[in-house]
């Protein structure tokens, strides 16, 4: 059970007044938040056009990026890094620790890291809150 601060409800209710969608959970990075909402309400939550992304974004001064929340790991992964080529996500188990390993387009790698890391520390922070797993992202070069 993930427990919320003053600061974080605040966070996710003008999520929620803005765009009449309860988002589950969220990250903030130094550039940007990311929300994470039902897949059914992802639609609802971007707006037509993506109206309610740039409200969001001109009310918290920053970045906003919503994504499907999945209880199931790899799909997780892949709504995360879904304008990312992923050419594979495996997941290994040891000892009880999960730990997921994220195959990337080399063209894909700075996407896929984000500016500072965040992008990446952002998806390290969903998946131990929500998996208790951990993430490293490879690159495969393209064969030519």
């Amino acid at each position: 059970m993930v427990e919320f601060d003053s600061d974080d409800l605040k966070y996710l209710s003008e999520f929620e007044k803005l765009t009449n969608i309860i988002a589950t959970d969220y990250v903030l990075t130094p550039y940007s938040i990311i929300y994470l909402v039902s897949k059914s309400d992802l639609g609802k939550a971007i707006g037509k056009k993506g109206s309610n992304i740039e409200r969001l974004n001109r009310f918290f001064k920053r970045r906003v990026v919503v994504i499907a929340n999945s209880s199931d790991l790899e799909e997780f992964v892949r709504n995360f890094f879904s304008n990312v080529e992923i050419l594979s996500v495996e997941t290994r188990e040891a000892m009880g620790d999960k730990a997921v390993f994220l195959t990337v387009a080399e063209k894909d790698r700075g996407i896929a890291i984000g500016k500072e890391g965040e992008r990446i520390k952002a998806a390290k922070d969903f998946l131990k809150k929500k998996f208790n797993a951990t993430i490293s992202v490879h690159t495969r070069r393209a064969v030519i």
